[in-house]
């Protein structure tokens, strides 16, 4: 992936010349480099950047940042010196920026004591939030890997097994079908237990007549995929069957709404809209989606307080669902990317999925 021109779009902010990149993921962005504990300083005004690995990773990070075309010296730290020595005779009299949020104390009162230090609020999960083609690509590949798996494991019978049996049985498709990880903690909840939206799987037996709801994602070099199916397995309740109806059609209704140039809280209205109509809206207790990418919830958040506009070749989450307690939970979740007048659905899993009630045969 060629990263060489992202540096550059780390415009001017609170007068700071340079800025210290601390987030593993942010890092791979801007550098290609995929390594562990590592900083990164970046200079405004020249473009030029600094990355700091220890020597387990220093002949990796040549590597890779080579690969990517990321123009980045690599700064072997030693015992020696500290990182901040090292920071703080590159930037000399300068001040560099450094956001809070994503450093601990102790670091940020290191670096202090050696230069200038600007807490600032650093907006790369901004400048993430558009995604380039190469990005794309690996995003529907990692979706591609998990629709294949949950295929395999629908196929393969729910009656009879844990919540635990499915979840392993998953992860282990995504990895042999591709994937580097998961993209997350798979959950798996049937029955009454889907009324947990991030429910752990446990020794929990599907039953004929559950509904099992299945959300996760599988990573490829680095890029997340996520989606969440509800399977009705056997003869649900007239009750469940009603929850997942209205699930699905708010769904469809947040699909509908996304394209560029709507807010997030626009299609979290859209989706919404469905459940305030039949007087269950307050069963929805989450937001209708998220960015994703690098990390599995990134900027925007489709929530009713987002004001952030959509743009083209935003990768986003349509995720709503209906909690009943006793009952059960339905969640029903499409990667999506946004184009000019509408969305592209990357996630090809078919949404009405059911599951034969008699036991899986081994």
């Amino acid at each position: 992936m060629d990263v060489s021109s992202r540096l550059s779009r780390l415009s001017s902010g609170d007068g700071a010349e340079y800025v210290l990149v601390l987030r593993v993921e942010d890092i791979r962005w801007l550098t290609g480099f995929t390594g562990g504990t590592s900083q990164l300083l970046v200079c405004r005004s020249t473009h030029d950047a600094w990355l700091f690995v220890d020597g387990r990773y220093f002949e990796r990070a040549h590597d890779e940042t080579t690969a990517s075309r990321a123009s980045v010296h690599i700064e072997r730290v030693v015992p020696e010196i500290s990182t901040a020595e090292m920071i703080a005779r590159i930037v000399g009299v300068s001040s560099v920026a450094i956001d809070p949020t994503h450093v601990t104390v102790h670091f940020m009162t290191t670096v202090q004591s050696h230069c200038t230090v600007v807490q600032e609020r650093i907006q790369l999960d901004e400048l993430r939030r558009v995604k380039d083609d190469a990005e794309i690509s690996l995003i529907a590949s990692a979706a591609g890997i998990a629709d294949n798996a949950l295929r395999a494991v629908v196929a393969d019978g729910l009656v009879g097994r844990t919540e635990r049996q499915i979840r392993n049985q998953l992860d282990h498709l995504m990895r042999e079908g591709g994937a580097d990880d998961v993209a997350f903690d798979t959950i798996v909840a049937t029955g009454p237990l889907g009324a947990r939206p991030h429910h752990e799987p446990s020794d929990a037996l599907v039953e004929s007549g559950h509904g099992v709801v299945i959300d996760f994602g599988a990573m490829v070099q680095g890029y997340k995929s996520d989606m969440t199916r509800t399977i009705r397995v056997g003869a649900v309740s007239a009750e469940y069957q009603r929850m997942f109806d209205l699930v699905l059609e708010a769904e469809s209704a947040g699909i509908a709404s996304v394209k560029a140039g709507v807010s997030g809280a626009l299609v979290d209205a859209a989706a919404r809209a469905v459940f305030i109509r039949e007087g269950v809206d307050h069963e929805y207790v989450h937001g209708t989606g998220h960015g994703i990418g690098l990390y599995i919830h990134e900027q925007p958040i489709l929530s009713p307080r987002c004001t952030a506009v959509l743009g083209v070749n935003e990768v986003v989450t349509v995720e709503p669902g209906l909690y009943r307690g006793g009952v059960g939970g339905v969640r029903i979740e499409d990667l999506v990317v946004v184009t000019g007048n509408s969305c592209r659905i990357l996630t090809q899993t078919p949404k009405d999925l059911t599951c034969p009630r008699s036991p899986r045969t081994i």
